[in-house]
């Protein structure tokens, strides 16, 4: 049993130090945030996933450094004592920070070990998944990169105009629960899944298009949302990096493509007049 464990363990070993070799670059200068970025890296495609873990385990997408690692070490006390990761953390990482240097990020040690904890958070199959499938993306690009030939720059990210038409009362439950929300016009990710989850009429477009668009909406600017109210109400949600979202027409899209990072903010909102207007929007 003894050998079956070690062996077993040497697997875990090589299949964590993998995932740290593909992750810990892109994470090498952050300062916040790390364990949510981690989490949301190894599971890309897995987003509400990701959002359920960081929920269950309290890690926030703007933590620092020394509440990441309190959750990190509030996760190890869970783990079985004589596991491999006594001897993860204090050979092969301590080796790791003999050859990393990164004058911009004092607390690189912590990072180092973040990105470790966040690999145990997602579980050994979310690893494997995504070891496999950056190995099988940077064979792909081995394969199709032409000789002597420069590199394409990355796309230039572009900001969506994200446009709803919710009920009232949505709105106010919304205002009454994060007030702040609409003060800053800073939007959850969350609370922006529940706008689509609750939207009539939704079209995603780029900014100057989305302005083209409201000129012929008749918006009660002026007054104030009502409560208690079947009224409609027309919101304004600019994404930046959102480029994956726009002119996409399924509610389920929308939500799959939404950035994780970036800002959600509310250029616009008011009672609808009458549903005109809205014939170049998609209806639900």
């Amino acid at each position: 049993m003894r050998i079956k464990i070690q062996v077993a363990n040497e697997h875990l070993e090589t299949l964590y130090k993998d995932v740290w070799e593909l992750v810990y670059p892109q994470v090498a200068n952050e300062n916040k945030g790390v364990l949510y970025k981690v989490i949301h890296i190894l599971l890309e495609a897995e987003k509400s996933t990701a959002d359920d873990i960081c929920t269950a385990t309290g890690i926030n997408k703007n933590a620092a450094l020394n509440d990441d690692e309190r959750i990190a070490g509030d996760q190890l006390l869970m783990e079985k004592p004589n596991t491999f990761d006594h001897y993860f953390k204090q050979n092969w990482l301590n080796q790791k920070m003999t050859k990393l240097n990164h004058p911009n990020n004092p607390d690189m040690q912590t990072v180092v070990w973040l990105v470790f904890i966040g690999s145990l958070l997602v579980g050994v199959f979310a690893c494997i998944q995504y070891r496999n499938n950056r190995k099988q993306n940077l064979r792909g690009n081995a394969r199709n990169r032409q000789p002597d030939s420069l590199p394409s720059p990355p796309p230039e990210p572009i900001t969506a105009a994200l446009c709803l038409v919710v009920p009232a009362s949505v709105i106010i439950d919304l205002r009454d629960k994060r007030p702040n929300s609409f003060t800053d016009n800073s939007l959850e990710f969350s609370d922006l899944k529940t706008l689509i989850d609750n939207a009539s009429y939704f079209l995603c477009t780029d900014v100057e298009n989305a302005a083209s668009k409201e000129l012929v909406l008749e918006m009660a600017t002026n007054e104030d949302i009502p409560t208690n109210s079947n009224r409609e109400v027309y919101i304004r949600i600019d994404i930046n990096q959102g480029q994956e979202m726009i002119d996409k027409e399924s509610p389920y899209i929308l939500k799959r493509n939404l950035p994780n990072y970036g800002q959600r903010i509310i250029q616009k909102y008011a009672c609808l007049r009458n549903l005109s207007g809205l014939e170049n929007f998609n209806r639900i």
